[in-house]
C-alpha cells in the first residue's frame, strides 16, 4: 500500500508539471475545470484551488453534493481567464454508478451529465457566456488499506460536451478528460487532486468535508 501511495503521488506531480507546463494564450475560458467526481456517492461541501491553463489564472471551486440513487451536486467557481478578464462559473452535476467491481471487471463506473453556465469579462464586445451540456463516464477503483481507515482512488473521467454560445462563442461540441486522484479518510472526509485535459488544460485539488 505504502508503493502505491508513492506512486500515486509521483504521478500526481507528473500531471502537475505537464499542465502547467502548457502557458496559455490568455485568451477567455469558462467552465473548464476538472469536475472532481468519482464514481461514488458523497454527501458534503467540496472547496478547491484551480488553475485554468496559465499558472496567473488561478482561482477556486465549492461544490455541494447529496449521495443518493442519483447523486447530484452543484457548483460554482471563479478564477483568472487571462489579460485581467474574470471568468465566472456554476452548474449541476448529476451522476450515478451502474457498473461495480467484481470478478469479472476491475473497475467501478458511473455515468455522468448535467449542464453549466459560464461568462467571462472582456472580449466578445463586452463579455462571453455559454451554456455547456456535458456527457462522459467516471471510472475508478477503490484501494483500501489494511486497516481499513483510509482508501486510495485513482480515476478517469472522459465526457463530451456541447457549447452552446449565449453570447459571443459559436456553438460547438468538444472532448475533455479529467484524471484524478483521491485519499479517502472517512465517508465524509477526503483529499482530491485533478487535471482536466482537452481544449483546455486545468488542474485543482482541494478538500472535501
Amino acid at each position: 500500500m505504502k508503493r502505491l501511495i508513492v506512486s500515486g503521488i509521483r504521478a500526481a506531480a507528473v500531471c502537475l508539471v505537464a499542465v502547467l507546463s502548457q502557458v496559455g494564450t490568455g485568451t477567455a475560458q469558462v467552465y473548464d475545470h476538472p469536475q472532481f467526481i468519482t464514481p461514488y456517492g458523497e454527501t458534503g461541501f467540496g472547496a478547491y484551488l484551480i488553475v485554468v491553463n496559465d499558472i496567473n489564472d488561478f482561482g477556486g471551486m465549492v461544490t455541494f453534493r447529496k449521495a443518493g440513487d442519483v447523486n447530484l451536486g452543484v457548483r460554482g467557481s471563479v478564477n483568472g481567464a487571462g489579460d485581467g478578464d474574470v471568468a465566472f462559473n456554476g452548474g449541476l452535476d448529476v451522476y450515478s454508478q451502474f457498473v461495480e467491481v467484481s470478478e469479472s471487471f476491475p473497475l467501478d463506473v458511473a455515468w455522468v451529465t448535467g449542464f453549466g453556465l459560464g461568462y467571462v469579462t472582456g472580449g466578445c464586445d463586452g463579455g462571453c457566456a455559454i451554456l455547456r451540456i456535458p456527457a462522459g463516464v467516471s471510472v475508478a477503483r477503490q484501494f483500501v488499506s489494511d486497516d481499513g481507515k483510509w482508501a486510495l482512488v485513482p480515476y478517469v473521467s472522459p465526457r463530451i460536451a456541447l457549447d452552446i454560445g449565449i453570447s459571443g462563442p459559436d456553438t460547438k461540441v468538444h472532448f475533455d478528460t479529467d484524471l484524478g486522484l483521491e485519499m479517502r479518510f472517512s465517508e465524509q472526509w477526503l483529499l482530491r487532486f485533478g487535471v482536466t485535459l482537452g481544449s483546455n488544460n486545468a488542474l485543482g485539488f482541494g478538500i472535501v468535508f
